[in-house]
């Protein structure tokens, strides 16, 4: 029988590769619902190339107006239609594939659901690292990493078992800006930004990247996913993102998982977790045209990566508060409503609060969120570009 997949954020770039993948292997694969924001001419797309028996637009306001869907396709609307069909719809696994805390709420009703996660939403681990693991546990159910180098240290540690390894290092293009002095930080433009050197990302991703706050969400993900203290984890910056990750051994051996940057590898490997290997998923590298590269990240320069290595290391609500301020700030960043440079300043301030208090439930992980956000849009007010 072929493997029921969910998938959320089929619009993004996920949710592309995972569709693609799947294209290349339907004997194995049926996608039974998909989920969107708003790009609805995107999903009727997608709907005339694969039959598809349910679909929810979770933007409110495109919900409500025109999409041409099948006759014999459910629609779900809205937030609450999103988590109805996820309730609703026989799925073996949900690839979550939703930008942003907007991807934690789907991430619980799916392990409420007693469904298995192909989890590509890192900020579900961020913002409710135990909730999600003690959730998934209860019910019975796996979470299964989508990021690159989240699905590459599983492999490793699969391979050669926790116990014997030293320390997790996982891997950064380094960006856009990884050369540029920073006295040239505060003249970068939205668009140098978001054209990220060797990853086609949305605009979110593609900033976080640039700031390394990608990465150090990354880090907190990884500490809370395989329980590795921060100190732990390293990260080296690798431009050819070739190596997706490493461990080191307590013998001083490195391992390491390569292959080239797409997307399309881990998701299915997610998805076909005990399934027979997929052929030709992966494109053999020319080791004639090889060249790896390999530096320490700078600190100074891309403050957000430390700020996350520390929010990792204290317990708390830190890691949920360093989230909601990045959010608020990117995006504010993305309407050129602030500089670049501004995104860390905000960040930082934010974090200067004290966020000890460790939250225990959904409720309250929104209700700290919601602060958070609070705090840093008051705090914007004071870096605002004047026009």
């Amino acid at each position: 029988m072929r493997r029921k997949v969910m998938i959320l954020g089929c619009t993004g770039s996920i949710g592309s590769s995972a569709l693609k993948g799947i294209q290349a292997d339907p004997d194995r694969f049926e996608i039974v619902a998909i989920s969107g924001h708003r790009n609805a001419q995107k999903i009727t797309k997608i709907l005339s190339a694969f039959p598809i028996p349910n679909v929810c637009l979770s933007d409110e306001i495109e919900a409500n107006g025109t999409i041409d869907i099948p006759s014999t396709t459910t629609i779900y609307k809205g937030r609450r239609g999103l988590l109805e069909m996820i309730a609703a719809v026989d799925a073996d696994i949900v690839l979550n594939g939703i930008i942003g805390s907007a991807g934690l709420e789907p991430t619980i009703a799916c392990l409420h659901a007693k469904k298995d996660v192909a989890l590509a939403n890192k900020e579900s681990l961020v913002m409710a690292g135990n909730l999600v693991l003690e959730l998934a546990k209860a019910n019975g159910v796996s979470l299964y990493p989508v990021d690159s180098e989240h699905a590459a240290i599983e492999a490793l540690i699969r391979a050669h078992t926790k116990t014997a390894i030293e320390s997790l290092i996982l891997t950064a293009s380094g960006g856009p800006f990884r050369n540029l002095e920073k006295d040239k930080f505060t003249s970068i433009t939205v668009e140098q930004a978001i054209a990220h050197p060797t990853w086609n990302m949305g605009p979110k991703i593609s900033v976080d990247s640039a700031t390394l706050a990608n990465k150090g969400l990354e880090v907190i993900e990884a500490a809370v996913l395989f329980g590795f203290e921060s100190s732990r984890i390293e990260v080296v910056i690798h431009p050819q993102s070739i190596v997706h990750s490493m461990i080191r051994m307590r013998d001083g051996s490195l391992y390491a998982q390569l292959s080239k940057p797409d997307m399309v590898h881990p998701i299915m490997q997610a998805l076909g977790h005990d399934m027979p290997v997929m052929p030709d998923v992966v494109t053999a590298l020319d080791f004639s045209r090889l060249s790896l590269e390999f530096s320490l990240p700078d600190f100074e320069r891309f403050p957000m990566l430390s700020m996350a290595k520390t929010c990792a290391s204290y317990l708390g609500a830190y890691p949920i508060a360093f989230n909601a301020a990045n959010e608020v700030a990117v995006q504010l960043f993305v309407e050129k409503k602030i500089s670049f440079t501004s995104i860390s300043e905000i960040v930082r301030q934010v974090l200067t609060y004290d966020w000890s208090r460790p939250a225990i439930s959904l409720e309250h992980i929104l209700e700290i969120d919601a602060m958070a956000r609070s705090k840093s849009k008051f705090l914007a007010q004071g870096y605002r570009i004047q026009t």
